[in-house]
């Protein structure tokens, strides 16, 4: 039954060249996604361009989404807990506004320093828990925890987070996925608190053109907070390319009356390996509309970039740099973020 699963997804890829193969399936490894690595490393794979060791991690990855499942009875295919250690700069350890006074009604007002962001080091932790319970050939259930806290030594000053997660992974025929998810994200810091649940359906294809293989991703879903829910719809594309991967995602989320909300948000990422190392670069854009305060219509419109670099196998290294204009001035920040992350597998 094993070997006939791969077998029927090695004849589901379409026919390619050796080293074209190797190639993109050595970039896959650069991927986040785990089908489309399977799908590059399986093509690599059918060419017989695959080395031992990638047709090992090969094999993982198709354990690990349920391809190699065998009988009726549910069978736990991934339990794994990580820890990461972090050493990093925080533009925001509070949780404050970005602007220590603010142009209104022809003067100015000053805000309470107690109320302003405050930028300063921080160390932390953050532990990662996954387990996974196939039920069917490439389908399985996928439970996930997070949570992570970091402080500033100097200060006190805390944030916490923790997100939860429930999917059903299914696999549906060919190369085309069915996703069903269920996830929770909360978050405290000194003076905000964050609290979001959501339900998403997704849809995704994988398919290969000359010279590169992508990941086609649809979603719909909806965002519910304490205060309002927010229905959204998300496009996404993952692609391997030879020496190189990359993602762009758009979202489009519907107007709430009364509430400043994301209504756009659209990010692009490339990772490609310098000096043998990963290396990677994203760019992203949001915008925020609906709400008012002191009687402006608030309009917000951020946009970042993060330059990201794999220093050892287990030891990664991101800067950051946000900026948000708003029409509210009080809402308007520069925030530069550094994160160097450690990675520690407990089981």
């Amino acid at each position: 039954m094993r070997a006939a699963a791969l077998a029927a997804l090695v004849a589901a890829l379409p026919a390619a060249v050796a080293a074209q193969s190797y190639e993109l399936g050595r970039s896959g490894d650069l991927v986040v996604s785990e089908r489309l690595r399977i799908f590059a490393q399986g093509r690599a794979f059918a060419a017989e361009a695959s080395p031992w060791s990638r047709t090992l991690a090969l094999k993982s990855d198709l354990i690990a989404q349920g391809f190699f499942h065998e009988g009726p009875a549910p069978d736990w295919i991934l339990n794994e807990v990580t820890a990461r250690p972090t050493l990093g700069w925080s533009p925001n350890l509070n949780g404050g506004v970005g602007q220590r006074r603010i142009d209104f009604a022809g003067g100015w007002l000053e805000v309470d320093p107690a109320y302003v962001a405050k930028a300063g080091p921080t160390v932390g932790i953050a532990v990662e828990g996954e387990a996974r319970l196939a039920w069917g050939l490439g389908r399985f259930l996928e439970a996930e925890a997070d949570g992570a806290i970091s402080r500033a030594r100097e200060s006190g000053y805390e944030r916490r987070d923790r997100t939860l997660g429930l999917c059903s992974r299914n696999h549906l025929a060919g190369w085309s996925f069915l996703d069903l998810c269920l996830r929770e994200a909360k978050s405290s810091r000194s003076l905000s608190d964050f609290e979001q649940r959501e339900t998403s359906v997704q849809l995704a294809q994988l398919f290969a053109v000359p010279g590169s293989y992508h990941e086609v991703r649809l979603e719909l879903g909806e965002r519910r907070r304490p205060e309002f829910d927010q229905p959204y719809a998300g496009l996404e594309l993952h692609s391997v390319w030879s020496g190189l991967a990359t993602r762009v995602g758009l979202a489009l989320g519907r107007p709430v009356p009364g509430r400043s909300v994301e209504r756009v948000s659209a990010f692009t990422e490339a990772r490609w390996r310098m000096g043998g190392a990963a290396t990677g670069a994203a760019v992203w854009h949001s915008e925020a509309s609906g709400g008012q305060l002191f009687g402006i219509a608030q309009e917000d419109r951020s946009t970042g970039i993060a330059l990201f670099r794999q220093l050892t196998p287990r030891l990664d290294v991101t800067v950051s740099y946000e900026r948000t204009d708003s029409t509210v001035a009080l809402f308007r920040s520069d925030q530069i973020g550094l994160d160097l992350t450690w990675q520690i597998d407990l089981r």
